[in-house]
């Protein structure tokens, strides 16, 4: 089945705050596809994990969710700042060619979209404990 991540990486652990299609809660940083993700600002693309030298080997290739192919994006805030990806896992493989530079920048929009939402939200809260009103 098909799933849909929005991940926050910190020093040791990856934290799942959103999920379709999976129960993940956390993962060890190791372990986390996201962790190459936000050492760009690309859309990283894997077709077949369990093919992929950087993750073969990875617990979430041989056991559940036995991820193959993976998209991510990563959220960056001020341009610079990388905290976590908007990702795409399947257990079926893929050609590369079917992930197209349509769906790289649909779900680059996507990962834009996320961050803004993350910052409306903190901002929000922020206001509130300081006490002022829109």
């Amino acid at each position: 089945m098909a799933t849909a991540l929005v991940t926050l990486i910190d020093q040791d652990t990856q934290v799942i705050k959103a999920r379709d299609g999976s129960d993940l809660q956390e993962t060890p940083r190791a372990w986390a596809f996201c962790d190459y993700t936000i050492r760009t600002d690309l859309v990283f693309v894997v077709p077949d994990a369990a093919q992929d030298e950087r993750f073969a080997a990875n617990p979430l290739v041989t056991g559940e969710p036995f991820i193959r192919f993976y998209a991510g994006a990563p959220l960056i805030y001020l341009q610079d700042i990388r905290f976590g990806a908007l990702c795409l896992l399947d257990p079926q493989p893929r050609r590369a060619a079917e992930f197209t530079l349509g769906d790289r920048a649909e779900l680059g929009g996507m990962a834009d979209e996320v961050v803004s939402v993350i910052v409306q939200h903190k901002l929000t809260a922020l206001s509130a404990i300081l006490g002022y009103n829109e």
